[in-house]
Parts: C-alpha cells; structure tokens; sequence
C-alpha cells in the first residue's frame, strides 16, 4: 500500500507517496509491451516483404533485398522476444516506486532508476481503475503512475493533484484572446 509524507490538505505544495504495483498494474505494463512488440513484428514484416520484391530487380535493388530481408525477420524476431520477456527481465518494473509530485514535475524513484516528467510534456492524463496514463509530448508511449494500490484516500490526493496541475497548465497554455472594441458601432 502507498504510504502520504505530506498532509494532504495542502496538495498544492506537492507530496510523494510509495506504491508497490500490483498484478493487475502488471497486468496493463504486459498489454502495452504486447502491443509494442506487435509494432516491432509488423515492421519487420512490411520490411521482409518489400524486400523480397528487391529480389527481381538488378544491381543495388538485389543487394538492398540481401540485407533487407535479414533484417526484417530479425525485427520480426525482437517483436516476439522482446515483448512478453521485457518485464520478466526487468525487475525494476515491480519494485516500490516513490512517486513525487511537485509544482513544477512528477518524478518516479526506484531502487534502481529515477525519472522526472515536467508538467509541460505532459498533454493528456487519464484514469483507469489500475493506473493513470499520463500521454506526453516527446513520446509515442505513454508513462503509467501505479493507482491500484492506493488507499481511497490517496487516490483521491492524487486525482485532486493531477487535476490541479493539468488545469493550471492549460491555462497557462491558452493564448489571451483580445475583446472586440466596445463602441457606437456607427
């Protein structure tokens, strides 16, 4: 369970909590590699069968097949491999995770890695009864904060918090539009 080092009548000033993830956090981490990694196979698929059309030409387009085609089984390959076993590999995936939500940035402290996000990199938060996904500017896949395991009390924090932050920063994005002049209009 997580644990609240700050009061959390003050959400503004920023808290940290520590989240052990569980199954089913783990659960939502294994479908996103699983369709990372049919990313991966489509790829090289589309590359292994363009390149067998190379095959027929003459000259640069046979030798581009040569090293095409290898390559794209190998994409194929890194697809089926790397998804299922990349968080059976990678224990830092279940380990405690000390979330910090600050004004400026939410940081993610394991045992093993830090990672700090600012709130400007980040475009959309959504929510889902096991984590919530925070949607980036710079990446194509999206960052999870672990929600499963939090008390009512700390989602409730938490959920306060993010809104908080995404509303300020919005509005801090939204150009000021001027109003029209206010005359006579003769």
């Amino acid at each position: 369970m997580g644990e609240t080092s700050m009061d959390a009548r003050r959400p503004q000033h920023g808290f940290d909590l520590v989240v052990t993830p569980d199954a089913r956090f783990m659960r939502l981490l294994r479908h996103d590699a699983r369709r990372l990694g049919r990313m991966f196979i489509f790829t090289g698929l589309l590359l292994s069968i363009t390149s067998l059309g190379t095959f027929l030409g003459e000259g640069a387009w046979f030798v581009a097949g040569l090293f095409g085609l290898p390559l794209g089984v190998v994409w194929c390959l890194v697809g089926l491999v790397n998804g299922p076993l990349h968080l059976r590999r990678n224990r830092e995936v279940r380990a405690p995770v000390r979330y910090v939500f600050a004004a400026d940035a939410i940081e993610w402290h394991t045992a093993y890695a830090s990672l700090r996000l600012p709130w400007t990199t980040i475009r959309h938060v959504s929510r889902s009864p096991s984590a919530f996904r925070l949607d980036c500017v710079d990446r194509r896949e999206p960052r999870y904060l672990c929600r499963s395991t939090l008390t009512p009390e700390q989602d409730a924090q938490v959920t306060a918090y993010l809104d908080e932050r995404m509303t300020a920063r919005l509005a801090a994005k939204t150009p000021v539009r001027p109003q029209p002049p206010l005359g006579d209009g003769g």
